[in-house]
């Protein structure tokens, strides 16, 4: 066996330039696959690592039906408490929204004002401010990251952040006229307080007081020197809403209700409101992922409409295994080409070398031995390459997620190429067991090569 190492390094080393050549070949098939799906399954873990974060993966939204014929359908207290109950439930919460206008200076704001449970919204992270919401008070705002681009000059139709060049982060603590329901609904104008704004990831319990303290002292800082906000492009079903406490926003609608009817509630075939406080929508908190299609079924089958991102999500992955091999495809083209180059040099081994595999043959070589000699030629040059190209693919990984991170103001850190371990380990693998698919047949005619064919060179 030691011959046989001997004499596959001495020809290797006997013509460098064609080995190298061919390990190029070789590294640069594996760059291509190994990088090509680095980016793939950087772009799908990324995806699915920001909606796991958000928490909305595994949150089911339910509507609360607002005519009178259909009463078991509407969400109230008691139903919040029965959805609680379920199996596979770690929680539900209710939530209210209200048409509302708003407005800072010449910039204005249309949507909706969604009350949420003091309970649950104090656990929810804050980039900015901080959360100080008082029950039965006057709300205090916590907004999305995005809202600032909601807020429009209507003259020249910029957002706020497009012609400030500032986030809504430049606004905490400032307060925003606010008229509750639609235009020419109500002529009350509330001053309420912008307290905070939510960070990009995770809201749900996770709240980092003295973070958000520091971010907001930031922010101030920033505002005070004339120094422009970073300008959020991230977006989640909370990015570009406004929230408040559910006390305070009932509080506040006693203030402008007409004939002690709330504005928005239901009424019944009489035009009376009803006993119990009807939301407008709740969100169902499931233990697991894995049980989120089981516990949507179950809500719709119990007659509610329900709103999730899982699917989404589901169809996005499906989406991304078609990218993925696609580009694997396109990395396999490189690679094919690498091991033709493999079994090119191998043929023109054998030819170059016939006199010398004639009297190996002579002096009593076996025939799987000689075999042996050229298999092992042809993966040692896979092996080499393999091994070259996996190290190179963290070297592009490595510039690749700089490069996007920088074009698509991405955070820091974000990881778009990633290389596992079974990545790196198939790269190396492939390309020996393709570098010996390659030399099998060059082997093979050397190996049935006759001793008198050889030394004659016929």
């Amino acid at each position: 066996m030691g011959w046989i190492w001997h004499l596959c390094l001495m020809n290797m080393k006997r013509r460098k330039i064609r080995t190298f050549l061919t390990v190029l070949g070789v590294m640069i098939g594996v760059i291509s696959v190994v990088a090509l799906l680095a980016v793939g399954i950087g772009v799908k873990n990324e995806m699915i690592d920001s909606a796991v974060a958000s928490g909305s993966v595994n949150q089911i939204t339910i509507y609360s039906e607002t005519g009178s014929k259909h009463k078991d359908r509407m969400i109230t207290d008691r139903t919040i408490s029965t959805l609680t109950d379920l199996a596979n439930v770690d929680g539900c919460y209710p939530l209210y929204e209200v048409p509302v206008s708003m407005k800072y200076g010449e910039y204005e704001y249309f949507g909706n004002l969604v009350g949420v449970p003091g309970n649950e919204l104090d656990g929810w992270s804050l980039a900015y401010g901080e959360n100080s919401n008082s029950s039965h008070g006057t709300p205090e705002l916590i907004s999305g990251g995005s809202v600032g681009k909601m807020f429009f000059n209507q003259k020249t139709f910029d957002s706020y952040e497009k012609r400030e060049k500032k986030s809504i982060a430049s606004l905490v603590g400032k307060r925003f006229d606010t008229t509750v329901g639609w235009s020419g609904e109500s002529d009350r104008i509330f001053k309420l307080k912008l307290a905070g704004v939510l960070s990009d990831g995770d809201t749900d319990n996770s709240s980092d007081n003295a973070s958000a303290d520091t971010s907001y002292d930031s922010a101030v800082q920033d505002e005070e020197s004339d120094e422009s906000l970073d300008i959020s492009d991230s977006y989640s079903e909370k990015s570009q809403t406004i929230y408040c406490d559910m006390d305070s926003l009932k509080s506040l609608l006693r203030k402008v209700s007409a004939d002690g009817k709330l504005y928005g509630q239901p009424v019944d075939g009489n035009g009376n409101s009803y006993r119990e406080f009807v939301y407008t929508s709740a969100v169902v908190i499931v233990d697991d992922i894995n049980n989120v299609d089981a516990m949507v079924k179950k809500l719709q089958d119990m007659g509610y409409q329900t709103e999730n991102s899982k699917e989404y999500l589901d169809t996005i992955q499906k989406y991304l295994k078609m990218i993925q091999l696609l580009l694997g495809g396109i990395g396999m083209i490189a690679l094919i080409v690498a091991v033709i180059g493999i079994s090119n040099t191998m043929t023109t081994s054998v030819f170059d070398r016939v006199n010398e595999i004639g009297i190996l043959k002579v002096l009593g070589c076996d025939i799987d031995e000689l075999r042996l000699l050229f298999l092992m030629e042809a993966a040692v040059i896979g092996l080499v390459g393999g091994v070259l190209g996996v190290l190179s693919s963290y070297g592009v990984r490595i510039v690749v997620n700089k490069a996007a991170v920088s074009m698509f103001n991405l955070a820091k850190g974000t990881q778009i190429a990633m290389i596992p371990w079974w990545l790196a380990l198939a790269g190396v693998l492939g390309s020996v067991i393709l570098g010996v698919a390659a030399g099998y047949f060059p082997a093979r005619w050397a190996s049935k090569l006759r001793p008198i064919d050889a030394v004659t060179r016929r």
